[in-house]
């Protein structure tokens, strides 16, 4: 009989658990349980539910007076694979009536799961491989890492942040430094910290992955790893302020770094660094972008981070573009689907998703439909050219740089 090991299921995860009051309003809202041709399992409340089932089984008081039940294998291997058809966008925490920070709770079951060697999926297995030997989920050599910067070497001004003291960091994360289809966002951002006139530098080859997808699909001893190192080489450079242009690196850097160590500097994510550059008046759009533009949310800057009216004012600033707003928007927004390592083990149900989020967009009559992160960025431009919609995609930064 398999014995799960609970140790990484702390008492206030179960306490959480065991606090599901099995109403349904997160059914109603998850985007991979309204895909998933209603099976139950997908849903937030049947993950509960199926976990406190196996934890009664072989910690409940039935299994301390007559000894714990067994728990077919084939149960444990299902709930592993429904785990991580999940996003973890947070729409399920922000309607839940009994306020659980769902979020937590998924990631922790994840952390059970690992611990249980019942995770990660295979599907997952190369993109960690990767992320443990190369820093990065795309199978791309170190020395590479800043090779995006090379255009801007004659234009922008750039520091080495390890050699020459800056008083911003700009970490670039994994996506925007080798994807050569989102490399531009790098390059806008950096267009743009130089414009302000700012003394700023990156880590160039030396910055390593954020550890965001290692710590969604539940390793968390690897993102330790990677969170020390990147902690380390903080301190050497010791800026006063860390700016990302990834809402994943945001999130990672802001919210789980500090659980690991310090980080002294202030993080900060590009669009409130802008939107602050832009209302103390160090940095001012002269230009004219014509167009209307909607705005998609990304789940670790809105829900997870509560970011929603700054990138809205930097577009709001932009003369002659006008913002129309998706019936979702804000808190409400629709996950991209790209999440959660979803993309990834499940690429059709991630395009199901991200494919309504364009119906949401088109539905606006807007000519660019705007985000501000890598990895929604690439899954809603996959969706645009897969139903060959006349939406552009386009990344925050590309206009306020195209305004400047």
């Amino acid at each position: 009989m398999r014995k799960l090991d609970i140790s990484e299921l702390d008492v206030l995860a179960l306490m959480r658990y065991d606090a599901c009051t099995r109403c349904g309003e997160c059914t109603a809202t998850c985007p991979t349980g309204g895909e998933a041709q209603d099976v139950e399992l997908v849903t937030p409340r049947g993950k509960i539910l199926k976990l406190k089932e196996m934890y009664a089984r072989q910690y409940g008081l039935r299994a301390r007076l007559f000894g714990p039940r067994e728990i077919p294998e084939a149960d444990l291997k299902e709930l592993s694979g429904r785990a991580y058809e999940c996003t973890i966008c947070g729409q399920c925490r922000t309607v839940c009536p009994a306020h659980l920070d769902t979020i937590a709770m998924w990631e922790n079951m994840r952390e059970f799961l690992v611990a249980n060697g019942l995770a990660p999926l295979p599907a997952h297995e190369q993109i960690i491989k990767s992320i443990e030997n190369y820093d990065n989920p795309w199978m791309q050599p170190r020395a590479q890492r800043s090779r995006w910067s090379k255009r801007l070497e004659k234009e922008v001004r750039m520091k080495d942040a390890l050699k020459d003291k800056c008083d911003v960091l700009y970490f670039v994360g994994c996506t925007a430094a080798y994807d050569p289809n989102i490399k531009e966002m790098a390059i806008d951002t950096a267009r743009v910290l130089s414009k302000a006139g700012l003394d700023f530098g990156t880590l160039g080859n030396e910055e390593g992955c954020c550890g965001s997808t290692l710590l969604r699909t539940g390793l968390l001893e690897s993102a330790r790893k990677m969170a020390e190192k990147n902690i380390a080489m903080f301190e050497k450079a010791a800026p006063s302020v860390i700016v990302t242009s990834c809402a994943g690196c945001y999130k990672t850097i802001r919210q789980d770094y500090p659980k690991v160590g310090k980080v002294n500097a202030r993080v900060v994510h590009i669009t409130e660094f802008v939107g602050e550059l832009l209302r103390t008046g160090k940095l001012k759009l002269d230009g004219k972008v014509e167009g209307v533009a909607t705005f998609h949310d990304p789940c670790h800057l809105g829900r997870h981070n509560g970011l929603y009216e700054q990138p809205r004012e930097i577009l709001r600033s932009i003369r002659g573009l006008k913002l129309v707003e998706m019936e979702r928007n804000r808190e409400d927004a629709r996950c991209c689907g790209a999440g959660g390592g979803v993309k990834t083990a499940f690429p059709e149900l991630a395009q199901k998703i991200s494919s309504l989020r364009i119906d949401d967009a088109e539905k606006t009559g807007a000519d660019l439909l705007v985000t501000s992160c890598p990895f929604c960025y690439q899954s809603l431009k996959s969706s645009i050219e897969a139903r060959q919609s006349k939406l552009k995609m386009t990344d925050l930064m590309e206009l306020v740089r195209a305004a400047l």
